[in-house]
């Protein structure tokens, strides 16, 4: 589950159903990505995150699977 999401999602006081129809998806659609079953289009993605009023990458910072390899570069938020 992207809990992420999910928290921003609620915290804008929004159903999933809700938060489907201002991106333009169906409820089941949306609950797929919510769930992590789906992936996201890059514009479904940005769409969500205008939505939420959140920044696209804290909302789905768990599907860039190289950010370890960044972080270990020096990459800005490394450890």
């Amino acid at each position: 589950m992207r809990v992420a999401l999910r928290k921003a999602r609620l915290k804008a006081g929004l159903s999933q159903a809700e938060l489907a129809r201002e991106v333009g998806l169906t409820r089941a659609s949306y609950t797929n990505i919510e769930k992590g079953y789906r992936h996201p289009s890059l514009v479904t993605a940005l769409q969500i995150a205008r939505v939420l009023r959140t920044p696209v990458e804290e909302l789905f910072s768990d599907e860039f699977p190289g950010d370890r390899v960044a972080k270990a570069h020096g990459a800005p938020g490394a450890l």
